[in-house]
């Protein structure tokens, strides 16, 4: 029902005098006057939502931006760190392994010296033939 007079028609077409449909629809516009919104009321409610919302738009990109360049910088300083690590482990691989080839030569020329000494004395120890 768009104003007054269509409600008043359809009070009237229900039954109701003219007179006092005509009052009815005036009373009830007048009670629902203030507490009812307009188009006008409505365009101007969404145009403000939509400046809101493209305002905390904005501001969680800004967000979202300044958490990435933390993560950023943690991540590398995590990276810096694990490769400064890795570095010290393969070191110390590299040390423990020149340790190894070492006392393995040593035992190996130790071998090397037995068992030559063991042929020595056999063969001068064995009957000549």
């Amino acid at each position: 029902m768009n104003d007054r007079l269509t409600l008043a028609r359809a009070l009237e077409d229900g039954g109701v005098a003219r007179a006092a449909a005509e009052h009815i629809a005036t009373e009830i516009f007048v009670a629902i006057h203030d507490s009812t919104a307009t188009k006008a009321d409505l365009e101007g409610v969404k145009g403000e939502l939509s400046s809101r919302i493209e305002g905390v738009k904005g501001e969680l990109l800004s967000r979202i931006e300044g958490v990435k360049g933390e993560l950023s910088s943690h991540i590398e300083s995590v990276r810096a760190e694990l490769s400064s690590r890795i570095d010290s482990v393969r070191a110390e691989l590299l040390l423990r392994l020149a340790e190894l080839e070492h006392r393995m030569t040593v035992r190996f020329g130790s071998v090397v010296v037995v068992v030559t000494g063991i042929i020595l004395a056999a063969i001068r120890y064995l009957p000549h033939s």
